[in-house]
């Protein structure tokens, strides 16, 4: 009877909508190898051949040394992040125990102490480093006006507690701030899925977005278009590409097995690398709109937390769970050298701005700076053979050679 009224008996119709989501499954699942198959064909075989062989870039044997040249120790608790100033010579811890020293890093003595409630996750300099900003547990961003003209002696260190302004629009707490190409305005992204852009004159954002379905866990800006693009990592084991004009996620990344720690551009802004609890480090190429690099190796069981690029873009730096901080060779993807200076997890690494010394910081309360020489990874071999084979796929590693090529050649004349 219900059938001759138009309308369906409950085991059908139960049914039918099983079948309809078993067919946009099926959907689903051709448009993703469609794409997977388009993307292939736009890049060519040449590309990852070029990536693949180790005759193709020829380089001498690299032995990185690695000198730590200060340790910055006085927090009482784990340093959960630090941020190189602009000016090279100082540089920002923040802690768990609620505070921030401004230290000099050519005497590793402490300049300023910043005092806030509660633990601080993230903290950034403005480009004209007379502003901080500092976020965490509280839940709100706050900034502080650095005095830079002000002396002070061990004894009596300039103590801030009054923040110039306090940014407040997240529900749960931040996992990273940014001056956004200015000391005008500041990004923030937080636990509860949200990253919002703020203008120093006002006191809500100006913009948010969305498109995560759990916390941001990574912030970074690209170097060659800090207005506009940015990317984040999310524990959504997904990386992000955002357009600040739009508001709108312009490319979306995946492929790692477990939350996506942290994210930085590649120094030519057209890639992005990405470091996940899974223990590996993803290269992923913005105009291929694809990963076209994986780094790990047998034996790495623990997390990767935080990375970085060389200056030249040729070597890569992986902070990890099990203390370590470990360097790869970003075109031919192998291990190169493993340095174990902490004694807990290393939550950042950074290189400073003028790509002297890389930054890193622990759970160990302390924060190293050190000196690394590739003095011995000198290109060799047929640059104009390379050239000719690599201008034909438009790859990145044509970038690469060519930057190291010039950079290494510069340091040589």
């Amino acid at each position: 009877m219900a059938e001759e009224n138009g309308s369906l008996s409950p085991e059908r119709e139960a049914g039918s909508e099983e079948d309809a989501q078993q067919r946009l499954q099926k959907d689903a699942r051709d448009l993703r190898e469609n794409l997977r198959l388009r993307r292939s064909r736009n890049v060519g075989p040449e590309a990852f051949a070029t990536l693949q062989k180790e005759e193709d870039v020829p380089v001498t044997s690299p032995v990185i040394n690695l000198k730590v040249r200060k340790t910055l120790k006085g927090h009482r608790g784990r340093i959960l992040h630090f941020d190189w100033s602009p000016d090279k010579r100082h540089v920002v811890t923040a802690g768990q125990d609620g505070q921030l020293f401004i230290w000099n890093g050519m005497t590793a003595q402490k300049e300023m102490v910043i005092q806030s409630s509660k633990w601080v996750c993230a903290c950034s300099f403005s480009p004209s480093t007379t502003l901080l900003a500092c976020a965490g547990t509280s839940c709100d961003c706050q900034v502080f006006q650095l005095d830079t003209g002000r002396t002070s002696t061990d004894s009596q260190l300039p103590r801030l507690t009054v923040p110039r302004k306090t940014l407040s629009a997240h529900q749960k707490y931040i996992t990273n701030c940014l001056f956004f190409g200015s000391d005008q305005q500041i990004l923030t992204t937080g636990a509860d899925k949200l990253c919002a852009m703020w203008d120093m004159e006002y006191h809500e954002p100006v913009k948010t977005f969305q498109g995560h379905t759990s916390d941001i866990l990574g912030l970074a800006l690209n170097p060659k278009d800090p207005f506009t693009v940015f990317a984040t990592a999310s524990s959504d084991r997904t990386a992000c590409i955002w357009d600040s004009r739009s508001g709108q996620c312009v490319m979306r990344f995946e492929g790692h097995e477990g939350e996506v720690n942290s994210v930085r551009f590649f120094p030519t802004g057209e890639a992005i690398g990405t470091a996940c609890n899974d223990g590996t480090i993803r290269l992923f190429d913005l105009r291929a709109d694809q990963e076209i690099k994986f780094y790990t190796k047998t034996g790495i069981i623990f997390g990767c937390s935080a990375l970085d690029f060389s200056k030249s873009g040729r070597i890569l730096f992986g902070g990890y769970d099990d203390y370590a901080i470990r360097v790869w060779d970003v075109i031919k993807g192998t291990h190169i050298a493993m340095w174990l200076n902490h004694t807990d997890r290393v939550s950042n690494v950074a290189l400073s701005p003028d790509g002297t010394a890389l930054g890193s910081c622990s759970w160990d309360g302390t924060l190293k700076a050190s000196i690394y020489n590739t003095v011995g990874m000198l290109l060799v071999g047929h640059i104009r053979k390379e050239k000719t084979l690599l201008t034909k796929t438009l790859w990145l590693p044509f970038f690469l050679l060519e930057r190291n090529f010039f950079f290494f050649a510069d340091h040589l004349s």
